[in-house]
């Protein structure tokens, strides 16, 4: 450690525990603002997020854990992959007894679990550990880096749990109910729609079995077949929204935006009529007075590279009203087709079920086979999970880093190997590159949390929904870091740190973190953005709001304690 045991002051540490929240929340005010600004919009939010998840954070999990772990640091893997278990497993356990005591809405069960299990476990504890290592006060540059590196790995048992598991899948269970309604009132259509065209067949046929000459009028017909029709219709929107990429909707997108583009054209011309690059000739004037015609509304060239200047479709956007949780609704719900997929699997599990005392041998199975065949699809869609390119960075840069010849390709270690002619290892330049790319990571993941903070909105929050977030709020960020705080001790007691108070330090702060603002994307895609009713969300929104409310004052507090009693700096 880069101070002796006792030596800090109190006042050093209370001020090194409070000086990342400055940090921290300035940068997520900063997004706050940009996101009300509708300059980080929900899809320039999502570009940056892909980017991140597919580039950023990669380069910043193989420089860190590359540079900073060695071979003998394996057993220190170990136990961070089962304190982040038991991390997972505790958060859980608390949101169960939330639900028993608070009686949380029974629509949002797989919510509160997935509130409990998932932190954000990466960006804000990175964001402490760089400030704190700054000035090497409390821990040196390099010590922070390593600190980091144990930070991807709590981030990998994460992301093992929630994709490669499928916890994610929790959210579902809460719209599941949705769907069986929504299912049960189409075979209530169908249903009605079929005896209203059996009433009409019957009222066309007199009682010999002949057309009625009274029942062929156009308004009977059109009445016949009127309820039909309109579910027809309905069925026929659906299939054009699930397939907009058609040439019909290619040819209505760019027909909206060539009017967009017109109508900014005639909005330069009529603010600015002399704004024109050319000198302006009488023919230019006269081209002017004609696309304006006489009320400012004539007919407008569709030249969209004209010489007039228009006001870019950036600054439109900036004019309209700040993005709320309806457009990222919009930009991640993937309700149509998921719930498609969901019928169809319902229908098939009913049948089988239904028949399954009668199957004969053969038939049997068969089923078991296909049920062996759905296990080894899980199987592999598991595995598939590992080819993410944080899964790809992270497998790699430990193989690397526990091996004292590869590692030495990349970083200066104890095993021998002939520098480049600058007198770095030969691969370092990787490294320079990872370094580069990785520091954007923490400033960027942090912005997007203050765009989606500004997007948060609670337009019903059902009746006594407030005991329930108060009491998520109450275990995630106070009665969690306790048992973080007595576990780590133990662990210690129990001789499985060491002399290593870095690796105790960084569990107990992921102990003490805020739910993932990630699970706003995750409820996004299973809603229904045609709906009113956004129970989920709202509940969702309202427990993520009174955390990061107290989070200013718990988590430098949790810093405080550690550091100064359980570390004893």
């Amino acid at each position: 450690m880069s101070s002796e045991v006792g030596s800090t002051p109190l006042g050093t540490i209370i001020y090194s525990a409070v000086k990342p929240i400055f940090k921290i929340y300035f940068i997520i005010a900063l997004g706050y603002y940009l996101a009300r600004r509708n300059i980080l919009t929900v899809t320039t939010c999502r570009d940056i997020s892909d980017c991140i998840v597919t580039a950023i954070m990669p380069c910043l999990i193989f420089n860190n854990v590359v540079t900073n772990l060695k071979s003998s640091d394996i057993k220190s893997l170990g136990i961070i992959f089962f304190t982040g278990t038991l991390l997972f497993i505790i958060g859980v356990g608390l949101s169960i007894l939330n639900k028993i005591v608070t009686k949380s809405p029974k629509r949002w069960l797989g919510g509160l679990l997935s509130v409990g299990l998932f932190p954000n476990i990466s960006d804000l504890p990175i964001a402490y550990l760089q400030t704190l290592s700054n000035g090497g006060k409390i821990f040196s540059e390099k010590e922070g880096d390593k600190g980091v590196a144990y930070v991807c790995i709590f981030l990998a048992a994460q992301v093992f749990y929630q994709f490669s598991l499928g916890l994610y899948r929790l959210i579902e269970w809460d719209f599941r109910e949705e769907l069986l309604k929504e299912e049960e009132e189409e075979k209530n259509i169908e249903s009605c729609t079929n005896i209203s065209n059996e009433d009409v067949v019957q009222e066309r046929f007199d009682s010999s079995g002949r057309v009625s000459e009274d029942a062929v009028d156009d308004t009977s017909i059109a009445s016949s077949f009127s309820f039909n029709s309109i579910h027809k219709n309905n069925k026929e929107k659906n299939h054009r929204k699930r397939h907009s990429t058609s040439d019909q909707d290619r040819e209505n997108v760019n027909d909206q935006h060539n009017e967009f583009l017109k109508q900014y054209e005639l909005h330069a011309l009529q603010s600015n009529p002399k704004s024109t690059i050319s000198s302006g000739s009488e023919a230019s004037a006269s081209q002017v007075r004609s696309r304006r015609g006489s009320n400012g509304q004539g007919s407008i060239s569709t030249n969209h590279h004209s010489l007039y200047l228009q006001p870019s479709r950036s600054s439109a956007i900036r004019r309209q009203k700040s993005e709320d949780i309806g457009d990222v609704i919009n930009e991640y719900s993937e309700y149509e087709e998921w719930k498609n997929q969901e019928i169809r699997r319902i229908s098939s599990t009913g049948s089988v079920g239904s028949t399954n005392l009668t199957l004969p041998i053969s038939e049997v199975k068969s089923e078991k086979r296909t049920k062996w065949a759905k296990f080894k699809m899980m199987l592999i869609e598991t595995l598939k999970d590992f080819a993410a390119p944080n899964s790809v960075s992270l497998i790699v840069s430990i193989a690397i880093a526990m091996s004292p010849p590869l590692k030495a390709l990349f970083v200066p270690n104890n095993f021998y190997m002939p520098n480049a002619p600058d007198s770095q290892p030969p691969l370092s330049f990787i490294m320079d590159i990872a370094s580069y790319v990785g520091a954007a990571s923490v400033p960027l993941g942090l912005l997007l949390l203050g765009a989606t903070i500004s997007r948060l909105q609670v337009k019903k929050m059902p009746k006594g929904f407030w005991k329930t977030a108060v009491a998520v709020t109450v275990s995630r960020l106070i009665i969690l870091p306790i048992i973080g705080v007595g576990l780590t001790t133990g662990f210690y007691k129990g001789g499985w740190y060491g002399d290593d108070k870095l690796i105790r330090f960084v569990s107990v702060l992921e102990f003490g973190l805020p739910s993932a603002t990630a699970l706003v994307y995750f409820t996004a895609f299973y809603t229904d953005p045609n709906s009113d009713d956004h129970l989920q969300m709202d509940c969702l929104a309202v427990c993520l709001i009174f955390q990061y409310a107290i989070l200013f004052i718990t988590l430098p507090f949790l810093v405080t304690f550690t550091l100064k009693v359980s570390l004893g700096f």
